[in-house]
């Protein structure tokens, strides 16, 4: 009897030493649990606080992006009207003795009350403009004997006529420019056009049987 618990003690302390063991693993595990989930729980903040470091870095470039463009249209439209001013500036300075001739024209033919002086002062001022025109690259469109081109001319009438091809410009009623290929303004041009045919000799008409 006393050798049967004496096996049977040896038995049960295994047993017991062993959910000890089990026990201890399972406490160790469960403690390092919460240490797993902090670690996790910190990495995740500092990959978030990376993230909003990089995009306030980018909201920043944005920013200085859309000022810098902002200053760059600004100096665009301030040298663009700056250069507009002076084209013209000096475009006017170039007519202004057209202006003191027309001037001048005038009151010579009002104190001599001759009409040729005034003509004469007239086709001075025409011929300075248009070499003024010249100079800055506008050119008068070619009409008259040309050709109606549609590019370059506007008809605004037509002239019935054999002397000419018709289609061909025989008078030109307003003048025309251009800028090399653009046209400032198309020239105002008088068309010929075929005078009808002669009209067939009328049959005798039949009398109408009653």
């Amino acid at each position: 009897m006393d050798d049967d618990n004496t096996n049977q003690q040896p038995e049960t302390n295994g047993a017991e030493k062993h959910q000890d063991e089990v026990n201890e693993a399972q406490q160790k595990q469960e403690a390092k649990q919460p240490q797993h989930a902090q670690d996790n729980e910190q990495a995740l903040e500092a990959e978030k606080t990376e993230q909003e470091q990089k995009l306030a870095e980018l909201e920043d470039k944005y920013r200085r992006a859309v000022a810098d463009l902002a200053n760059a249209h600004k100096r665009f439209q301030k040298e663009r009207h700056g250069t507009s001013k002076l084209v013209i500036a000096a475009f006017v300075k170039k007519l202004l003795p057209l202006v003191d001739n027309m001037s001048h024209s005038l009151k010579s033919a009002e104190n001599s009350h001759d009409a040729t002086a005034l003509i004469e002062g007239f086709d001075l001022i025409e011929s300075q403009m248009l070499q003024i025109f010249s100079d800055s690259g506008v050119e008068p469109i070619k009409s008259v004997g040309e050709r109606f081109d549609p590019e370059v001319h506007h008809a605004v009438a037509t002239e019935i006529t054999d002397e000419v091809a018709p289609g061909t410009v025989t008078e030109e009623l307003g003048r025309g420019f251009v800028i090399g290929d653009f046209v400032i303004r198309p020239a105002q041009v008088k068309v010929a056009a075929a005078p009808p045919a002669e009209n067939e000799e009328k049959q005798p008409e039949k009398e109408t049987e009653e």
